[in-house]
């Protein structure tokens, strides 16, 4: 069998049928944007969630495919800041609730994603702090060599 190629495309891809196809979940296929390799702004904007008024807005990165394996890893391994980077630049200033019984909270209808090759991914959970993700609602998305998707939480990150 011939290796996937886990390219951001690729990722963008199985990220989407995997929210969609989420059980418990309510993401809808008719409201996904996906932006293409030219299109500025983020990845990925899903919109529907448990109260049908969330958004998900997700920036994805590639597996890195050099010749050269040092220079593979070493991007592999550096590769989520870039999308982390890109994703915090795309995210609400007014993430605070400015009226009612929930204000001075953290505005939870949007969510933030990464998603990324599994080894990226594992590095970018370690290195990314619990209380960080958590402020920032801030998801990751692994995808494997078979392009397999797991979702961890803010809660699960720098475990």
């Amino acid at each position: 069998m011939a290796e996937l190629l886990i390219d951001e495309d690729f990722i963008k891809k199985q990220v989407v049928e995997f929210l969609v196809n989420k059980p418990r979940g309510n993401w809808h296929l008719d409201s996904v944007k996906i932006a293409n390799k030219y299109e500025k702004g983020v990845d990925i904007v899903l919109t529907g969630g448990k109260r049908n008024s969330e958004r998900f807005l997700i920036e994805c990165k590639g597996k890195s495919y050099t010749i050269n394996n040092r220079s593979q890893d070493s991007i592999n391994r550096e590769i989520w800041v870039n999308a982390l980077g890109q994703i915090v630049t795309r995210m609400s200033p007014n993430r605070i609730i400015q009226t009612g019984k929930n204000k001075g909270e953290i505005n939870r209808a949007y969510k933030y994603g990464l998603g990324l090759y599994e080894f990226t991914a594992k590095i970018a959970l370690k290195r990314i702090p619990r209380t960080i993700a958590k402020t920032l609602n801030l998801y990751i998305f692994s995808c494997d060599d078979n392009g397999v998707i797991t979702m961890y939480t803010p809660s699960q990150f720098n475990k």
